[in-house]
Parts: structure tokens; sequence; C-alpha cells
């Protein structure tokens, strides 16, 4: 017989209320009452979801795909590659926007543990998974899009992005145009991990050269403003800005611009985004790494051999990498 709400309620020894809470208002509930409920519902294999009921009847699997934005151009690229594959393998697709909210990612978290799917891509502002999580991943693996270290919790992986190779290689790139005067700026989302700006850093430091990094939002008026404060503070221009994402771009390129500087001739502009807006500013951007529907379709694979196999390997047996590619444009040179 199947375990009930009550079942589960006097196994975890709470009240049936406290059980219906962690299964639809989780945030409301305590971490303790909540590890409890989520260990009683595991152990007595409880599911009120209907959705997840007919996925089993029908022979079907859904996935639980977490971005902090569903609108912002990265995001939606990396979202249309995840679509792409989960749909050629029969996966129904389950998208929600965390806006980097940790409460939001716990709470939509819980209720994939409830529905019982096959696997969750997260994309999240955590360096390390926070340990509650880690009883999300009994029954169902979950793989990081971001930079994200699992903490060797079973179910739990990350999708591999050799960002600190990158770093050096952005730094070269850039010294070889005889620049010296960097400046890195990302936000508190940031999917590029502590090795990207250590390897930029050193890579810089040990030409002569000087690199800082600077907090600023995803944001085009927040990166102008950034630039602006880091220029009255240091007492010059960096001639190197290295940007997260296409919109802080675009705020250093206005705010360059409208100190009447040249780009790149005075300051070079290197984006860690590949996206389409990099194509529509004036000049275009530079962009160094994987795009978000590369990024999209590389975990998703990674995702369905976890589920398939639980081995990290793509479902077809052959490995998939994440390619990190240099598309120059005029903001990092200078037309002949």
């Amino acid at each position: 017989m199947a375990a009930t709400l009550k079942d589960v309620a006097e196994h975890a020894g709470v009240s049936i209320a406290t059980v219906s809470r962690v299964l639809n208002d989780p945030e409301k509930v305590a971490e303790h009452s909540r590890v409890k409920v989520l260990n009683a519902i595991d152990e007595l294999g409880y599911s009120s979801n209907t959705l997840a009921k007919s996925l089993k009847k029908d022979g079907l699997n859904a996935v639980l795909v977490m971005l902090p934005s569903l609108s912002d151009s990265y995001f939606a690229q990396m979202g249309q590659g995840i679509s792409d594959v989960l749909a050629s393998y029969g996966y129904l697709m389950i998208t929600v926007a965390t806006e980097g909210e940790s409460d939001l990612e716990e709470a939509y978290l819980l209720k994939a543990k409830s529905m019982g799917l096959a696997g969750v891509l997260l994309y999240t502002a955590h360096r390390r998974m926070p340990s509650s999580w880690s009883a999300f991943c009994a029954n169902s693996p979950i793989l990081f899009l971001s930079n994200t270290d699992p903490g060797g919790v079973e179910g739990a992986n990350q999708l591999s992005i050799p960002w600190g190779e990158l770093g050096e290689l952005v730094a070269t790139y850039l010294l070889q145009q005889s620049r010296s005067r960097f400046l890195y700026l990302a936000d508190n989302i940031s999917g590029f991990s502590p090795e990207f700006l250590e390897k930029l850093s050193s890579t810089v430091q040990r030409a002569g050269g000087h690199c800082e990094h600077r907090w600023a939002a995803s944001s085009v008026d927040d990166a102008a403003r950034e630039l602006e404060r880091y220029c009255s503070q240091v007492g010059q221009v960096p001639d190197a800005v290295i940007t997260q994402t296409c919109f802080q771009g675009t705020g250093v390129l206005t705010a360059l611009t409208s100190q009447g500087l040249r780009i790149p001739e005075d300051t070079a502009v290197l984006c860690l985004e590949n996206s389409r807006l990099a194509q529509l500013t004036t000049p275009q951007l530079s962009v160094w790494g994987p795009s978000g529907y590369q990024i999209g379709v590389v975990g998703s694979r990674r995702l369905l051999n976890l589920i398939h196999t639980g081995e990290d390997d793509t479902v077809s047996g052959t490995t998939d990498e994440v390619i990190l590619t240099l598309i120059a444009r005029r903001s990092t040179n200078a037309p002949q």
C-alpha cells in the first residue's frame, strides 16, 4: 500500500500540517523539520504529485531547470540548448527563474524532491553546495552549470569548465597588445571560478602589469558607474577591461566613449559572455568563453547520462567538452 501523508507525518514525528507545508511552502518550515520530513518521504517512497505519478505511468521523465533569469540573453540561450537536448530524448523540461535568491532555490528543490523528477540542472551563486541540499540528491542527480563545488555529495555534480585556463589565455592575449593595467568587472552570481581571476592576475603580474577586480551588477548602468568610480579612485583609466556579461561590457563602452577615449586604441574591452548582444554594440564586443547555448547542450547531455548510467559521460558514449573560443571583434582589435 502506498504511503500516505499521515504515514510520513508519523514517521517524521511531526504534524500532517508540517508535512503539507514542506511540500507546498517549504520556506515556512524550519530546516530541522524539513530534513526530517524529506528523509521520511525518501524512506517511505511517498509521492503526492499528480504530475510525477503520470510521468511514471506513461514512462516519461522530467528535468527541473533552475536559472537566475529567463529573460537575460545568456541564460535564455542556455535554456534553449537544454530544451533542444531534452526534447530530443523525450524529456519534459520544467524551467523556473530564481533571480539568484537562495531561498527560492531551496524552495524549488524541495518541491522537485516531492515531485520525483529525474534530475535537476541548476545555475547558482553558491560557490559550495549548501549542506541542506544534500537530501535532494538521494533519488535524483543535480548538475551545477555554475562554478559550484558539490562538496563530494553523492548525486551532486558540476559541469567542468577550464576557467583557470581561460584566465591565462585572456591575460596573454591582451598582454600581447601591450596592455598593462587590467580591470575585471564581475557580479555575485558569476559563473566564473576563483581560478579565473587568480590566473588572470598572476599572468598579468608576472609580465609586470597590474590587475584589479571590482564588483559590478550585471547591468549597463552599474558597470559604467563602477568603471567611473575606479578611474576616479585610481587616477587613471585601465587599458584593458574584462567583463563577466555583455550588459557590463556595454556599460564600459558607454563610460569610455563619454570620456572621449578610443576603443580599443586607449582601452580594450573583452567580455566573457558569448551572447548575441556582443554583436549589437558599437564597437562590437570581443568575447572569449563558452556560449550559454553550448553550456546548456553539454550540461543537459551530462545530466542525462548521469540519470541513465550514473556516470559523467554523454548519452552517446563520447565525452562532450566545453570549448573556450575567442571571437575577436572591434573592441580589442583596431582596424588595419
